[in-house]
């Protein structure tokens, strides 16, 4: 055949064969991830969250939240373990406050720890129009944060038992037991965050018990004899609101104890308006004892309302018993460890 000729055909065929292999490759092939798992952040190295939304910012940000579904039930079984050991502790009242103070020091780490989440792959269907995204987060990093925070939370543990044992002094050691349980707690969610993190799924063994922290101060709070003294108005009823909470905290009631806990209600009833009856008023807590310790005072402001009279007073001291149920453990502890006044929450 002659050259040109062989030329001429080559140079028409040529671009149908570039067109032909153009065509069998897709411009914007669906990432693997999209349907199944991602072979360039796999399982061993990452945990990954998938997202997908009319708008890419949304579908960003529903991967970010995939990937801490795993984070944010570890809070939740936390959470779930610290009001079993209330309620089967300290009553039903003090459940709630426990739970919420847990799980909200879990989270705050787990933002830390979530800090290091990525976008690292986005796609959009080119039919559909449907953006996706990919959310990563290196187990090594995470590994990393994890370990840093339990390690420091056990050295801190460890120096507030040691505080407890060295100290004579009862307050000086509920507050350092009391400070000893609360770092093993959030620790105790942190262990779970590291088991999901970690490959082998063991994370650090805890160097105690939670059981028996929390069962060591329940018995130094037992050796805590206080009286329960109220003044100001319908002392009685708020004197007897008052001893059922502390013994509900873990305190021995008695009288004539070496400390005493007063509780003091002030309240104005207000002209009704619109047939609603309102009062409002202040409850204040105090702790005096027979050392000279400056324990502090406690305020609680009160507004309560109501279609007649005496629901209105049934709401006053159903508010004054949920602050003193609530509240009162902590209220202690923190005159115990010098904080003085605590704000209302």
């Amino acid at each position: 055949m002659h050259v040109k000729t062989l030329t001429r055909i080559l140079s028409l065929i040529l671009p149908l064969l570039l067109a032909a292999c153009a065509a069998s490759k897709p411009v914007n092939p669906r990432p693997d991830w999209v349907t199944g798992n991602s072979g360039a952040y796999p399982a061993a190295s990452y945990l990954t969250g998938r997202g997908e939304a009319d708008d890419m910012a949304v579908a960003k940000d529903r991967a970010r939240t995939d990937l801490a579904k795993v984070f944010s039930v570890n809070v939740s079984e936390q959470s779930s373990d610290v009001s079993s050991y209330s309620q089967s502790n300290a009553g039903p009242a003090p459940v709630m406050k426990n739970t919420l103070d847990v799980s909200r020091n879990i989270s705050t780490r787990t933002d830390a720890v979530l800090q290091g989440v990525e976008i690292s792959d986005s796609w959009q269907d080119p039919q559909t129009h449907i953006y996706y995204a990919l959310a990563t987060l290196s187990r090594a990093k995470a590994d990393t944060s994890l370990r840093q925070q339990v390690t420091d939370l056990d050295a801190g543990t460890r120096a507030y038992l040691n505080n407890a044992q060295a100290s004579t002094d009862l307050f000086d050691k509920i507050a350092a037991a009391g400070q000893a349980v609360d770092a093993q707690q959030i620790r105790a969610g942190l262990q779970k965050e590291l088991q999901v993190v970690d490959v082998t799924g063991q994370g650090i063994a805890p160097p105690w018990p939670l059981g028996k922290l929390q069962a060591d101060r329940a018995a130094l709070l037992k050796q805590l004899q206080i009286s329960a003294v109220a003044d100001g108005r319908d002392a009685e009823a708020v004197k007897k609101v008052l001893a059922g909470a502390l013994a509900d905290a873990g305190f021995t009631v008695m009288d004539a104890a070496p400390y005493t806990v007063t509780a003091s209600l002030d309240y104005t009833q207000l002209t009704p308006q619109g047939g609603w009856y309102w009062i409002t008023g202040s409850l204040q807590v105090s702790l005096g004892g027979t050392d000279s310790r400056a324990h502090g005072v406690r305020r609680w402001d009160l507004k309560v309302s109501g279609t007649d009279p005496n629901l209105a007073q049934q709401r006053l001291m159903d508010q004054v018993s949920q602050y003193l149920q609530s509240d009162i453990q902590s209220t202690v502890l923190d005159f115990a460890s010098g904080k003085g006044a605590a704000p209302q929450p």
